[in-house]
Formats: C-alpha cells, sequence, structure tokens
C-alpha cells in the first residue's frame, strides 16, 4: 500500500496531471458515504416490502435500467474521453445531453402508452401497465444525470465531480426515511424517490457545469460523439446484460419472491465493487489524457489494479464469513435464502474488481474492441450457464453462472491488455 501511493504522488507531480492518490482517496470516500447511505436505504425497502413485493420493485426498476442500457449511446462516455483528451466543447455537449434526452424520452413513452396491458405483463412478470409508464419516467432523469455529471468527470475535476455525485444518495436516502416515517414504502414510492434523485443529481451537475469557464476552441461534432460512443457503448450493453440477465431469468423462472432473494445476494455483492468502481472513474479519464509513456501508465494502471482486488478480496472475505449470521440478522428471517448466492457471487465479484481497472484503462486508450469481446464472452457463459443451472439449483445456480462468466472474462482481459501494452511500450524508441 504504502508503495502504490508514492507511486502514485511521483506520477502527480509529473507535469501538470491531477494528484491521482487525492483523486482515488477522494473518490473511495464518497463511495463509501455514499454506499452507507444506499445500505440504509436498502435495509428498510428490502424490510418493508419482503421478498415479494422486493421482487416486484427488483423488475420494475429493470424497465429503466433497460432503456438507460440500450439507449444511452455511450455519450456519457464519450463526454469524459473527448474532454479529457482536450478535443471536447462542455457547451455544445450540454445542447446535445438536453436534445437527445428529450427525444428519446418522447420515442420511450409513446411505445409504452401503444402497448397492452397483458404484454407489459408477458414482459415483466407482476408488472401492470401504469406502474410500467411510472417507472419508464426514471429513464430520461438517468439519461441527463449520467451525461451532465460526465462533464465534470471529462475535465478532470475531481473534488466537484465527487462532491456532485453525492447528491443522488443523500436525496435517494431522506426521501426513504421520510417514506419510513408515513409507512408509505411500496415499489412504486422507491421509483419515485428514485426518479426525484437522479432530477437532484441532474440539477446539481448543471449548477456546476454553468461555472465551467468559456467553452474550449475544439467543437463538438454530434457524429464524432457517436463514433466513440457507441463503441462504449456496445460493450456497456453487453455488460448490462451480464449485470441483470440472471435477475431478469430468475424471476421470468422462479417467480418474484425467488426474485426479490436473489436481488439482495446481487446488490449486496455489488457493494464490493465501491472500490474498484472509484478507481476506474479516475482511471478512464487519465489514460484518454496525453502525458504519460505507455511504460508509466501501465505502472500505474496495474499498481491500481492489484490495489484494489486486495482491498476488494479482504472485504469479501470478511463478509462471506459473516454472511450466514449477518443477513437474516440484518434484512430479516426471510431472507435467508440470500446467504449462500451472495457467498457464491463474491470470487467472481472480486476478480470483476481487478479487470473493471484494466478495462477503464483500455476504454480511455480507445481499444474498445477488447472490453466488447470480454463483454460478449460473458454474456455468452452467462446464458448457457443460467438456462443450464436456475431450473437445477435456482437462485443459487444462477449466482454460480455469474461467477464463472466474470472469472473468465476477467482472465480474458488481463491476457488481451497484456498483450496490448507489451506492443505499446515496444513501440516507443528508447
Amino acid at each position: 500500500m504504502k508503495n502504490f501511493f508514492t507511486s502514485l504522488n511521483a506520477a502527480a507531480r509529473q507535469g501538470n496531471r491531477p494528484n491521482l492518490t487525492a483523486a482515488i482517496g477522494s473518490t473511495v470516500a464518497r463511495q463509501v458515504f455514499a454506499s452507507a447511505l444506499y445500505f440504509t436505504s436498502l435495509w428498510i425497502t428490502t424490510r418493508a416490502l419482503g421478498p415479494q413485493q422486493n421482487g416486484v420493485l427488483a423488475t420494475l426498476l429493470l424497465l429503466p435500467q433497460t432503456l438507460f442500457a440500450f439507449l444511452n449511446l455511450g455519450i456519457g462516455p464519450s463526454h469524459v474521453y473527448h474532454l479529457s483528451s482536450g478535443l471536447g466543447n462542455h457547451g455544445s455537449m450540454r445542447v446535445t445531453n438536453w436534445a437527445l434526452a428529450a427525444a428519446l424520452w418522447a420515442v420511450v413513452a409513446l411505445i409504452l402508452a401503444l402497448c397492452g396491458a397483458p404484454l407489459i405483463a408477458r414482459v415483466l412478470p407482476g408488472i401492470g401497465k401504469q406502474e410500467a409508464l411510472m417507472a419508464s419516467l426514471l429513464f430520461p432523469t438517468m439519461l441527463l444525470a449520467a451525461w451532465s455529471s460526465a462533464l465534470i468527470q471529462g475535465q478532470r475535476d475531481y473534488r466537484s465531480y465527487n462532491l456532485t455525485l453525492l447528491v443522488q444518495p443523500l436525496v435517494f436516502c431522506a426521501a426513504i426515511l421520510l417514506l419510513r416515517s408515513f409507512g408509505a414504502i411500496t415499489p412504486v414510492t422507491v421509483i419515485s424517490c428514485t426518479i426525484l434523485s437522479q432530477l437532484s443529481l441532474w440539477c446539481a451537475s448543471e449548477r456546476r457545469i454553468s461555472r465551467f469557464g468559456a467553452p474550449a476552441e475544439a467543437q463538438h461534432r454530434f457524429a464524432d460523439a457517436l463514433r466513440f460512443g457507441l463503441r462504449a457503448h456496445v460493450s456497456n450493453v453487453i455488460t448490462f446484460l451480464n449485470y441483470r440477465l440472471a435477475l431478469y431469468l430468475v424471476s421470468f423462472m422462479l417467480g418474484a419472491s425467488a426474485a426479490g432473494t436473489y436481488a439482495l445476494s446481487v446488490q449486496l455483492a455489488e457493494v464490493f465493487w465501491l472500490v474498484s468502481g472509484a478507481a476506474a472513474m479516475i482511471v478512464f479519464p487519465e489514460s484518454a489524457a496525453k502525458g504519460r509513456t505507455p511504460a508509466q501508465l501501465q505502472r500505474m494502471i496495474e499498481q491500481v489494479a492489484l490495489t484494489v482486488v486486495l482491498i476488494t478480496g479482504s472485504g469479501a472475505l470478511l463478509a462471506g464469513m459473516l454472511a450466514p449470521l449477518a443477513i437474516p440478522w440484518i434484512f430479516g428471517q426471510d431472507y435467508v435464502g440470500s446467504v449462500l448466492p451472495f457467498v457464491t457471487l463474491l470470487p467472481g465479484v472480486v476478480l470483476w474488481s481487478y479487470m473493471s481497472v484494466i478495462s477503464n484503462s483500455l476504454a480511455g486508450m480507445g481499444c474498445q474492441g477488447v472490453n466488447i469481446g470480454g463483454a460478449l464472452l460473458c454474456l455468452t457463459i452467462n446464458i448457457v450457464g443460467d438456462l443450464f443451472a436456475i431450473p437445477r439449483w435456482g437462485v443459487q445456480g444462477a449466482a454460480l453462472a455469474s461467477t464463472i462468466a466474470f472469472s473468465c472474462t476477467a482472465l480474458f482481459t488481463v491476457i488481451a491488455y497484456k498483450r496490448i501494452m507489451v506492443a505499446k511500450v515496444q513501440a516507443v524508441p528508447i
């Protein structure tokens, strides 16, 4: 750990680069605080709803989450890449955000309005048309919040970025606490709180962006944004399917109660991406920025990734040992079935945390092909594994399939990264 922070400080002193130790440290601190708020909200909602209604909520959230995953077009990563590399203009990017979010929302709202209730009930088990229309309102707010906050990340103003991103969990947790005091926690009211929190993040991001200096001379062309964004988008869509496919299949094959049990396992396991998520948010723009040789970049990325996996692995080991007692005690005996799937997910989550740092560096260097290939590999293993394992072993089978898929994808990505960096380092004259 000491060597890691020393090396980052040394790198930060070279040229006009942000202090990466401070950037990653502040991002981790923000993630920890946000996770505490998220955990509080999760504890309140899962106990109030029970497995059945928690499954309904998880299925309901799949609608806006899926729309966001399929229709965000990679605009956020494109904003970060172009601003970090000096090729973007935040003024015109901001206008793009507003116009595109409005157009996409109009199309989605029209399609949902034309869909019949039986069709929606088949696609989203247990969900009515009015509930689906309500949940769809979360989609445009997610787009606006993500795209606007990406402009702050692309400026590499990590302090402002972290402070701004705290708005969403703070508002969401406060709203959930208010609902609890009135005894009004239902799947629909939780969705309402989520919409409110995303709107708050968008407004806070817009306020921060308005304080930026004059837009850069570089022209932001929508075609350039899509050219980079769609490559990142393909990888992100497939990755989303990897994250949520098992949950959907559990809901479809086993019902809402099993989905609620498995959703808790997934939500708790994803907490262990806290550190890797923080590091990846910094690694992406720093890999896109100029100023480091390939050898310097490789050393920094591998040191960050190693530290991330050590921290994540230590936390996961402790959580795995405590889970049989902690999960039923915290969330209630109704969720005792979440223990084994949660423990099964942990090895894959740890390996994925290492890979996420590597893959974000590849994205920053414009090498999205590796990430697309890895995501496709993961999706293939997930589909085959889920279809084989869920009917036989239920939610435990879904967790096992995910862990195998995550582990194989991490190995594939790391091997590809090594080959790319060897070629880049050898291409630079000594």
